[in-house]
């Protein structure tokens, strides 16, 4: 026995050890897009998406909102709200007086040198063909009702400051360095703020949504309206609502546990045990996660609290065995929980080697949740379980059955499932890890309502193997782009080499400027403003600058965040970037004909990420039936093993046929429910076919038990709010109920043979 606890002890440092290895503060995720994750993905591709991601998490957009005629109370009101928010501990930093930014200023000192060799798209388009017609628009601004006196000695044209300005046009007001932009007949101002990193602790954190709500009713008392959007508003809805889940769904099961153990056993001793067993299932499954994969989603935390009701099991069959009376025998029971271990654990493992995020940490968590218990019970309680014996035989109060029964009932759920699969209907989306509440949701729309357009989910991916060849081919893109926009398909782009062209095509610009300012039309411009003919030539002779080259790394330096996000560095040979678009009519049909540049559809490639993995687990459920077959004939031989295989994958055919019925579309994580029920039914049916005839009654206890717990725990996965979850629970739901259903069938034939018998020996 001491042998057995020394084991134990040292599985279960080394299990610690693993896990303390890889360990980081932040091994519990809250990022949904986290979750989507394709390892097949061309590394670059995964860095863009992980940096959006890694964006998309800290940002929020505040605004604030009044009708129209009250532009400085706006201001005020909005200077007053950065207030609030900067002294708040769920906000780290903040942006609201646009106007008079540092960053502006420095990025002026530094690109004004360089004016006549930076040029916005539509002065470039003049100077190569209509020259005269950029004098005329200068003349018709100096002379129009808001004329203005131009910069006649560096900047005569202002070429330069359309250059810098360029961007989505929307009606501004500044007061006090806040714009107030004009969106249909309401007044808004924004704050842009990067949210504190989640915290999740024992308890359910929510200081986001409650900042809100807090501001909320403040900006009632002004007589404004505030909207707050951001995905760290929805990732701390979803990871509180994940929060409770986990207390609802483990403190039921523990709960329901611990009744059906006081009532069954009559003893604390076997309900302190199953709980540590549970405990130490649970732990496993973290420290296997965490020293494998090194961090776990909080999501497939929730699904791995279902190990309660499987690590349970081992416990139950073992507990129930000793209530036999006589000499303990617990050999007896190893054969059914080797098997079921073997069996379950394919199954689960067989998840774990998928490549899709969530089916990984859930495959390992429960993989090794249910190692752990196992071992837990093995090595542990013959040494510690003391339990009053008792003789049982309700087994022989069974209603009187025909073996052929349980035959006939696994041919009739096969053919239901077969009769299913000519209706069956497949969908996977984004939608089935989150839908966002209805309050979030509406402020989304009122808030893009009056925005002139918000960045799309889709977004360019340009590479090259180096920073100028890279602005080339983004180049290339952008003419694509400005034909989309003039055809009306596409309101805006963002890219870096609208603000900063490769090298080759400043050097164009500039060649243009300085034949601009030789021509005739310029110096027509400067006698129709009053200056003399030398007074002209010596201005015109000033303007002319030297070409300076200029790295994007300088310019990087000093350009805004949001280009600065668009910029993904290089790495292994390779730069990248992302051009970001805006006010997307439709599908761009994009032929990926030029060189290192990739449209790329997040949400749609979740989408085909989520069919193949549905699609991979379907082509492995019949591999993962065959070997758990090989398995069991191994022990039983072929014939009985075709009956215990029966069991499991009629369930599977009844679960999958129950949701085809239903109307549902099956996704992956219906697919992922019926290889679970799988290795669910394989274990109640090893245990069924492999009891003896004395034994009967206790493992049909350990299996009814076992089966309530089990129901409990996924049962209540179907109540959660997350879509994925809850068909997860229900299709296992409705699976476990048909194996506890067909095992308890497979009782009363079995019941009848030893009737018989008995009868034959009389």
């Amino acid at each position: 026995m001491k042998g057995r606890i020394a084991v134990w002890f040292a599985v279960a440092a080394a299990f610690a050890l693993a896990a303390a290895l890889r360990y980081q503060p932040d091994w519990l995720q809250t990022d949904i897009l986290a979750l989507t994750g394709d390892s097949e993905a061309a590394p670059a591709v995964a860095r863009a998406q992980q940096k959006l991601n890694d964006q998309l998490q800290r940002n929020l957009l505040w605004m604030l909102v009044s009708p129209p005629g009250d532009s400085a109370r706006l201001a005020r009101a909005t200077a007053a709200l950065a207030e609030k928010l900067q002294v708040s501990a769920a906000i780290e930093n903040l942006e609201y007086r646009w106007a008079e930014d540092e960053r502006f200023r420095n990025e002026w000192a530094l690109l004004f040198p360089l004016r006549q060799q930076l040029l916005a798209p539509g002065d470039r388009e003049l100077l190569a063909t209509a020259p005269e017609q950029l004098v005329q628009r200068q003349l018709a601004a100096i002379y129009g009702p808001q004329g203005g006196a131009p910069d006649l000695q560096r900047d005569p044209f202002a070429v330069f400051r359309h250059y810098f300005t360029a961007g989505p046009r929307v009606s501004t007001r500044v007061y006090r360095n806040i714009p107030v932009q004009l969106g249909g007949e309401r007044e808004f101002t924004l704050i842009q703020a990067t949210a504190a990193p989640a915290q999740l602790g024992g308890r359910v954190h929510t200081p986001l949504l409650q900042l809100r709500a807090e501001m909320q009713d403040w900006a009632e008392t002004q007589r404004l309206q505030l909207l707050v959007v951001g995905a760290p508003l929805h990732t701390e809805y979803a990871a509180a609502g994940a929060q409770r889940e986990i207390r609802l769904i483990g403190g039921l099961s523990i709960a329901a546990i611990c009744l059906l153990s006081l009532l069954v056993f009559r003893s604390v001793r076997p309900l302190m045990l199953s709980l540590f067993a549970i405990g130490c299932g649970i732990a496993a499954g973290t420290a296997g996660v965490i020293a494998l994969l090194g961090q776990m989603h909080i999501l497939a935390f929730v699904f791995g609290t279902t190990v309660t009701g499987l690590a349970i099991d081992y416990a139950f069959h073992f507990i129930c065995n000793r209530l036999r009376p006589g000499d303990a025998k617990d050999g007896d029971i190893l054969p059914g929980l080797l098997l079921g271990l073997l069996s379950s654990c394919l199954a689960f493992f067989t998840l774990a080697l998928t490549p899709f995020p969530l089916l990984q940490q859930m495959g390992f968590f429960v993989g090794f949740g249910l190692l752990g218990a196992w071992l837990t019970v093995l090595l542990l309680f013959p040494a510690l379980l003391r339990l009053r014996q008792r003789p049982l035989d309700f087994a022989s109060r069974l209603p009187q059955g025909k073996k052929r029964w349980y035959g006939t009932a696994l041919c009739a759920l096969l053919l239901l499932g077969l009769a299913a699969l000519p209706r069956i209907q497949f969908a996977d989306d984004l939608q089935l890890f989150y839908q966002p509440p209805q309050f979030l949701a509406e402020e989304e729309q009122k808030l893009n309502g009056l925005l002139p357009s918000r960045a799309e989910s889709s977004y360019f991916l340009v590479q090259g193997r180096d920073w100028k060849q890279l602005l080339q081919r983004e180049w290339q893109l952008a003419e694509r782009l400005r034909a989309f926009q003039r055809e009306g398909e596409l309101q805006y782009f963002q890219a870096l080499s609208e603000k900063f062209p490769p090298l080759e095509v400043q050097r164009e610009d500039w060649a243009l400027m300085q034949g601009f300012y030789g021509s005739a039309p310029v110096e027509g411009f400067y006698k129709q403003l009053g200056y003399s003919e030398s007074e002209a030539e010596m201005l015109i002779g000033e303007l002319a600058q030297p070409f300076r080259a200029l790295t994007l790394e300088e310019w990087l330096a000093v350009a805004g965040q949001n280009y600065r996000d668009l910029w993904l560095g290089c790495e292994g040979g390779s730069c990248a970037s992302i051009v970001r678009l805006y006010g997307l009519g439709s599908d761009l049909e994009f032929t990926g004909d030029l060189e290192g540049i990739v449209l790329v559809n997040p949400t749609a490639a979740i989408s085909e990420v989520m069919s193949r993995q549905r699609d991979l687990l379907l082509a492995l459920l019949p591999l993962v039936m065959l070997i758990a077959f090989g398995v069991i004939a191994v022990r039983t031989g072929a014939r009985r093993a075709l009956s215990v295989i029966g069991l499991p994958l009629a369930a599977v055919a009844a679960a999958l046929a129950s949701v085809v019925l239903a109307g549902a579309a099956v996704n992956l994580f219906h697919v992922a429910a019926l290889l679970l029920i799988f290795g669910i039914g394989v274990d109640y049916a090893v245990f069924s076919h492999l009891s003896g005839e004395r034994e009967k009654s206790y493992t049909l206890l350990a299996i009814a038990m076992a089966g309530v717990t089990t129901l409990l725990g996924f049962g209540l996965l179907a109540l959660s709010a997350t879509p994925a979850i809850a068909d997860f629970g229900l299709t296992l739901a409705v699976g476990t109920s048909l194996t506890l259903a067909l095992a308890t069938l497979f009782f009363t034939g079995a019941k009848v043979k030893g009737q018989n018998r008995k009868g034959v020996d009389r």
